[in-house]
């Protein structure tokens, strides 16, 4: 069973590695290679940050997934990283799911989420639009999608 839970400082190490998978920067926006100290100040910064909620999904106290919420009034724009060692489990549907779910409980005030998915990564477009998540365009090599969570 899949559990999700706010990240914790204990957290950042591993996240930080599938952070610096090569599939993972293939797929990511952002390509290059992040230094420890980089991360460590992102991960602290992120923690304290009261429009950003990092979720940790588990499953029997295994690390899945790590979920990243940044907000910006009524919206919220959402991406997933999945441990490289998860992938092709079909477990992102459902660490994502539960963690909308918790999101949408902790944050009422958010009425839609968005997500940037690069053309390429057609397993994270799957997931997020078996979800709800429609397509609105398309732009400068980057896919936008959003979906309302009343």
């Amino acid at each position: 069973m899949i559990k999700t839970r706010k990240a914790e400082l204990k957290d950042s190490k591993v996240i930080f590695e599938w952070r610096n998978d090569e599939l993972t920067r293939k797929m990511s926006h952002t390509k290059n290679i992040v230094e420890w100290e980089e991360h460590r100040a992102w991960f602290t910064s992120s923690l304290k940050n009261k429009n950003r909620l990092l979720l940790l999904c588990e499953n029997n106290l295994k690390k899945i997934a790590v979920i990243r919420f940044d907000i910006n009034s009524t919206r919220a724009l959402v991406s997933i990283n999945l441990s490289p060692e998860m992938r092709g489990r079909g477990v992102s549907k459902q660490c994502l799911s539960e963690s909308i779910k918790k999101f949408k409980n902790d944050f009422p005030q958010v009425v839609a989420l968005d997500a940037v998915i690069n053309p390429e990564n057609t397993a994270s477009q799957k997931v997020f639009k078996s979800l709800g998540f429609v397509n609105v365009r398309d732009h400068a090599s980057k896919l936008y999608f959003e979906c309302l969570i009343f």
